[in-house]
This record gives structure tokens, C-alpha cells and sequence, in this order.
């Protein structure tokens, strides 16, 4: 069977406003992943990465008709949702025929939506590999769809049915390497202060176990906490240096250290193989301490991303970050003092959040002095906790989310607060933490050690923020 994945058309800009310099264009791991199980399924498989390529509608369109699929398939989030089925309509304008096959976030969250409101036949909920994987079976034998486990269909007496999800996978060293030689590797980058010219992202784990009301993760990947193991890992790493010339890596979990023990193997393991491979990773302030630091750092990690997110107590409750000030003080001294650079991200504009509260997260960001730093405002993602109380305590002032992962764009207003204020504040903010002298002196010495183009995008993206006139 011929089965399509595509990524629909997106920019830099679209994605990340103003901060587009220091934007990353991936490889879509989830994608990736599917594809690899339809690929050992003995189906033929074809990815679009329209993002990657640049590709327009009509050079789309021109693909899929010289590929001739019987499957297409979407990840779908809320920005790319109204991208993903205008494609899913040029593909049905082609051939009514091929079945249209939504998965991810979005379509997860309101399957019954995009089943009767756009050209989509079949949503697969949650984890996609098995149910994906059975799906192609049931399409290929004319078998009936409602025995297929882990989708949303429209029966054909028009009701909406939801099968029983399977078992999430339990052991990640059975699913293949992702199927990355589908991909245009050679156009995706990094984000600029990452380190290597040639950076890629790997996914050791699923899952986080963690409550925070912002997120929706737990949708998809349960609140389990799953992951490959240290051979496996290090297999992964070799077969992308090897195949891809990758010289950098970022694991993408979304909590690289919930397990400790598993971090120290993972470490251990990546020493004895003596890869001499650079990695960054994203963790929680609460989730390490001075000698899981120290052994990672000894393993090649040089960078860790941070989600501090405010730097007032009484709002780390009401996101129920489970995190405390004094421990994001603790982390960000112990890194600094092993030579691990710090990226911490502060969500402003939470619902009840006034001028004083943002100005503290300010300045709490000043004092934990990190090697950069994001100030982004909160976004009322559908289907989450939190964005049902911003919705009783301020503003929602775009209804428009096809921009909601853009990093400047300004979705929420809490009660009392206003647009120009926000902005002006938060590009102070910018010019308050980069343009410290003592900073700005010890930047110079980390840009040294990046690649020049790099280096070059960092110092053009920075000028373009520090130096944009307030509105």
C-alpha cells in the first residue's frame, strides 16, 4: 500500500515572529516514527516536508500526483490544523478516493471536529504506531474500521464512534529507528545557540508524569514515563553519525531526567562509548542535583533548557509546576559552577497575573542569570486546565490559532493588562538581561565556540530584538 505523510507549508517567520534567527527546523519525529513501522509493515512510504522544502499548495499537489497514495496522513497541532486540511482538500480534489488520516494533538483533543468539518475519514487518538499500523492492515484487507483499535471514524449511519485505545507501547527499544532517510535532511538546522553545524534531534523517553494545568502532553503519551535503553540510545546516536554526518545532538524529551538512575546509565554508556558527541536536553529545576550534573556533563552535555516559567511562588501553584524558586536558584548556581549553560523560558501573562507579578518574573530571571533567556506570554492552548481559567480571568484577544506558536504574538490579556504595556515590557525585559556588560563580555566568549554562521544569526537576531522600537 503507498502511504503519504505530509507536513504542510510553514515559515520561519510564521513560526517564530521576530526571534526566526534563532528558530530550528526538524524532522518530524512522530512522523518519522510512523513511517518506520509502516516501512517494516512491507508498505510503501512517501514524506512531504513541505516546511523543510519550501514547497508551495501547487507543488504539493504535483507530488501527490505523481505518487499516486492510498493513505495520507497529518500530524496536527493547533497552528498547522487549517494548513493540514487545506492539503487534506487538494488531495481529496485529486482522488476522493485516498483516505485522509489525522493524528496528533489536535486531532486527539477534538476528533469529532475534524471528522465533520473537514475532508479527514479516519482520526487515530493518542500513540500512533500501533493503531496507525493496524489501520493500514484493516485498509489494505477491506476489513471493517470499528474493530480497529485507538481511532475516531463516522459509521456509515453517520455516528461518531471511538474505539478502545491499545496499550501503550511499553518497551520503546521494539519501535525502529525513525525513518529519517525519508526526510530532506539536509535542510533542517538547529536553533542558533546550539552547538555543531550539523545538530539533530533524538527522543530517548515518552511520557511525563508531572500535572502542570498548562499542558496537554499527557493526551498523547500518557502520564507514563517510557524510554529506550542506553544500548539502544547509543545505537540511534551512531546510526545518525554515521548516516547523517550529525555532530551535535538534542534529545527531545520532554523531561530528560525524570528517571535518575536511567540518566546515570544513559551517561555511563554514552562515556564508554566515546562518541566525543555534544548533547543539550530539557529538564526540570527539580529533577537534578550536583552529581547527576556532573556525570552528564561528563557524558558531552554542555546545555540545559529550563522551564522556570514564573518567578512568583503564589503562580507556580496555580500552574502547579511543583517547582520551588529556591531550587531553580540552586540549579541554575550548580550549573554555572560545572560549565553547563543554562536556557530558561518564563511564561508572562498568566491568567491573574498583574504588572508587579511580571516584573518580579523579571527580575527573578535577572538573578538566576542564565546563558539565555526567553520571555514569552502564556497561550490558552485548547484543551487544557489553564486555558479554561483564562478564559474566566481576562481576554482572549486572537481567536486566530494558526498563530499561536508564534513567539511574539500576543494571544492573552490578563484582567487589567493591555497589549502596548505588555510589549513594551517585554522588550525591556530583553534589553535589560542581554545588554549587561558583564553579560555581553562573557557571550563573546561563548559565540567563539560556535560555528561563524551560527555565531553571525545569534548576533543579527539579537540586534533585531534588542533594537526594535517599542510600540
Amino acid at each position: 500500500m503507498k502511504v503519504l505523510l505530509v507536513i504542510p507549508p510553514s515559515t520561519l517567520k510564521e513560526r517564530y515572529g521576530d526571534l526566526l534567527e534563532a528558530g530550528a527546523v526538524y524532522p518530524s519525529m512522530g512522523l518519522a516514527f510512523i513511517a518506520a513501522v509502516a516501512l517494516e509493515n512491507g508498505h510503501e512510504v512517501m514524506v512531504i516536508d513541505a516546511e523543510a522544502d519550501q514547497l508551495d499548495y501547487d507543488a504539493i499537489k504535483s507530488r501527490v500526483v505523481a505518487f499516486q497514495p492510498q493513505v495520507v496522513g497529518f500530524q496536527t497541532f493547533c497552528a498547522n490544523l487549517a494548513r493540514c486540511r487545506k492539503v487534506a482538500s487538494i488531495v481529496k480534489s485529486l482522488n476522493p478516493d485516498i483516505q485522509i488520516v489525522f493524528g496528533g494533538v489536535q486531532a486527539t483533543l477534538f476528533p469529532e471536529e475534524q471528522l465533520r468539518d473537514s475532508p479527514v475519514d479516519i482520526v487515530v487518538i493518542g500513540e500512533g504506531e500501533i493503531a496507525f499500523s493496524e489501520l493500514l492492515s484493516c485498509i489494505e484487507s477491506g476489513g471493517k474500521l470499528a474493530d480497529v483499535e485507538g481511532i475516531a471514524i463516522i459509521n456509515e449511519s453517520g455516528e461518531f464512534v471511538v474505539t478502545q485505545r491499545p496499550p501503550l507501547i511499553s518497551s520503546l527499544d521494539d519501535l525502529p529507528f525513525p525513518a529519517l532517510h525519508l526526510f530532506p535532511m539536509d535542510k533542517y538546522h538547529s536553533s542558533a545557540q546550539l552547538k555543531g553545524s550539523n545538530t539533530q534531534l533524538l527522543f530517548t523517553s515518552r511520557g511525563c508524569p508531572f500535572n502542570c494545568s498548562y499542558c496537554s502532553g499527557d493526551l498523547i503519551f500518557g502520564k507514563t514515563f517510557r524510554y529506550r535503553s542506553p544500548a539502544k540510545v547509543i545505537a540511534d546516536i551512531r546510526y545518525m553519525m554515521e548516516s547523517f554526518g550529525v555532530d551535535s545532538i538534542q534529545f527531545y524529551d520532554e523531561t530528560f531526567t525524570v528517571n535518575r538512575d536511567r540518566v546515570l546509565a544513559l551517561c555511563d554508556a554514552l562515556i564508554n562509548a566515546d562518541l566525543s558527541i555534544p548533547w543539550a536536553c530539557f529538564t526540570r529545576v527539580d529533577l537534578v542535583d550536583e552529581d547527576l550534573l556532573s556525570q552528564m556533563r561528563q557524558a558531552g552535555c554542555y546545555q540545559i533548557f529550563f522551564g522556570v516559567e514564573t518567578g512568583v511562588d503564589r503562580l507556580l501553584k496555580l500552574i502547579r509546576k511543583g517547582t520551588t524558586l529556591d531550587q531553580a536558584r540552586k540549579t541554575f548556581k550548580v550549573c554555572r559552577k560545572l560549565g553547563i549553560e543554562t536556557v530558561a523560558s518564563f511564561m508572562l501573562t498568566l491568567p491573574t497575573e498583574t504588572r508587579e507579578d511580571t516584573e518580579q518574573s523579571i527580575r527573578f530571571g535577572l538573578e538566576l542569570d542564565p546563558d539565555y533567556v526567553y520571555w514569552l506570554t502564556f497561550v490558552p492552548y485548547p484543551g487544557n486546565e489553564l486555558s479554561d481559567l483564562a478564559r474566566e480571568s481576562g481576554t482572549i484577544i486572537n481567536d486566530d490559532p494558526t498563530t499561536y506558536n508564534v513567539f511574539n504574538e500576543i494571544v492573552y490579556l490578563p484582567e487589567g493588562r493591555n497589549e502596548k504595556e505588555i510589549r513594551k515590557t517585554i522588550a525591556r525585559a530583553y534589553r535589560r538581561f542581554y545588554l549587561r556588560p558583564r553579560y555581553m563580555v562573557r557571550q563573546v566568549r561563548k559565540l567563539l565556540q560556535l560555528p561563524p554562521k551560527k555565531a553571525f544569526i545569534l548576533i543579527k537576531g539579537g540586534l533585531r530584538t534588542l533594537l526594535k522600537k517599542e510600540v
